[in-house]
């Protein structure tokens, strides 16, 4: 993908995409350090919200793809990521801002609205279950069958394609950017780290959804929010995942909907990037100035 820049966020190089010259929409994607996904997985969405009128920016998430690493073992959690986000949107003088995330990155931008409203005009996020329930045992069995293959490719490939509702979004081109990034030293690293910090990121994960699921009760989301889930998310599913969210946010965040993708599965913005589009530019052109 042409076109990276990279900014300091304290401390920590930081890499990202942006597109067009409007008001700053921010796009955070999911996974966690040393994984796959990276600010690459936005590709097909930056140049059509471009063109809706954003500035659209898709970052590398703390220890994602060529963003640096956590600086210290205890910032192997989620909330560092929070920070992170924090601290980008700071660098670039962006805030207030709307933002999107996806998966995990779902998780850090309602965190973001709850912890930092200053920062959050608008709020979207896209299949979530990081926001709602434990981490799901299914992943990790797709990551050993993936690990059968013999070609790294065919690893990438087939992790992307079980998550989804059809493989036509699995480009050759997507698949070189996610090798590249895979084989840097500090992708090892962040693999060796997560490896042995994950129990402590999964118990810390389910105390802050606890503690954010209250924070949401109690009114603590102040902008609007759009929900956009998969129809056919393998992973996060609608039942198990995208009913409850709806649930979660519709009855206490006033600005709030549900967009639901038909056809789609885990990353719905890249397998129908059209409706997806849409559906958020239509979402914040209405509530984002409110």
């Amino acid at each position: 993908m042409d076109g990276a820049k990279f900014v300091d966020v304290d401390g920590i190089r930081t890499r990202y995409f942006e597109r067009g010259s409007g008001e700053p929409l921010v796009l955070v994607h999911g996974g966690n350090p040393g994984s796959y996904w990276s600010a690459e997985d936005w590709a097909p969405n930056l140049d059509g919200l471009a063109a809706a009128g954003f500035r659209a920016i898709a970052v590398d998430k703390l220890g994602c793809g060529y963003t640096d690493n956590p600086r210290t073992d205890e910032d192997y959690v989620i909330g560092s990521a929070v920070e992170h986000l924090h601290g980008f949107i700071a660098a670039l003088g962006l805030g207030p801002v709307d933002v999107a995330g996806h998966s995990r990155g779902g998780y850090v931008v309602t965190r973001l609205a709850l912890e930092r409203p200053e920062d959050v005009r608008t709020l979207v996020i896209v299949d979530s279950s990081s926001l709602m329930t434990p981490p799901n045992p299914g992943n990790r069995q797709w990551e050993k069958e993936a690990q059968e293959l013999a070609d790294p490719r065919e690893q990438y490939r087939y992790l992307m394609a079980v998550n989804s509702y059809a493989p036509d979004h699995i480009t050759e081109e997507h698949l070189d950017g996610i090798l590249r990034y895979q084989a840097l030293p500090k992708t090892a690293d962040a693999k060796d780290a997560w490896a042995r910090f994950y129990p402590r990121f999964s118990a810390d994960l389910v105390e802050r959804q606890h503690e954010t699921h209250d924070w949401i009760r109690n009114g603590g989301i102040k902008a609007p929010t759009l929900v956009v889930w998969a129809y056919n998310d393998p992973s996060a599913t609608m039942a198990r995942c995208g009913v409850p969210c709806m649930d979660l946010i519709l009855p206490n965040v006033v600005r709030s909907e549900m967009h639901i993708v038909n056809r789609a599965g885990h990353c719905s913005f890249r397998e129908q990037p059209e409706a997806f589009n849409a559906a958020v530019t239509n979402f914040i052109r209405r509530h984002g100035a409110s």
